[in-house]
């Protein structure tokens, strides 16, 4: 199930207090379609909020039943994805992403949509704010790399 941006905050608040009391680990991933704006363009807006919904739809699939899928905001995404590493979190985001580009889409020409995504583990001791700004600048990284890729924030803000 997608949750809207609205009811994110609080959702990440309490992972973020768990992860802090149980020392358990948590990735946040932040995805985006890579050129959205030309299926918008060319198909329209119609076309392209059935790309979005079938996008959340398989997400949701891979997706473990307490992992969470946030609407961040027009065709990104934001996933919390509990008690896994950098390493687990990192083969599910990249299972999605193989999985996305060979996800048929409904419409009139065969085309194919790739997503960027940035990945990062939310730390206990920064706010969950940081954490989501670290996932922001490992999308960016992913994007600035050639898209359809998987990004990775570290604390030496190497990607």
């Amino acid at each position: 199930m997608t949750i809207t941006r609205i009811s994110m905050l609080p959702i990440l608040r309490e992972q973020h207090a768990f992860v802090a009391r149980e020392g358990q680990s948590c990735c946040i991933a932040m995805l985006d379609i890579d050129f959205f704006k030309k299926i918008n363009d060319q198909y329209g807006h119609s076309a392209g909020d059935t790309v979005l919904v079938d996008l959340a739809h398989l997400i949701s699939k891979i997706l473990r039943p307490y992992d969470k899928i946030f609407r961040y905001g027009g065709e990104e995404f934001l996933l919390c994805i509990p008690q896994v590493n950098l390493n687990q979190g990192y083969e599910i985001i990249e299972r999605i992403r193989k999985e996305v580009s060979t996800m048929p889409l409904n419409l009139p020409d065969k085309i194919n949509i790739t997503i960027s995504i940035g990945l990062t583990l939310l730390d206990p001791n920064f706010p969950v704010e940081q954490t989501i700004d670290r996932a922001d600048k490992a999308l960016y990284a992913a994007k600035n790399s050639g898209r359809n890729c998987t990004k990775i924030w570290n604390n030496d803000n190497n990607f």
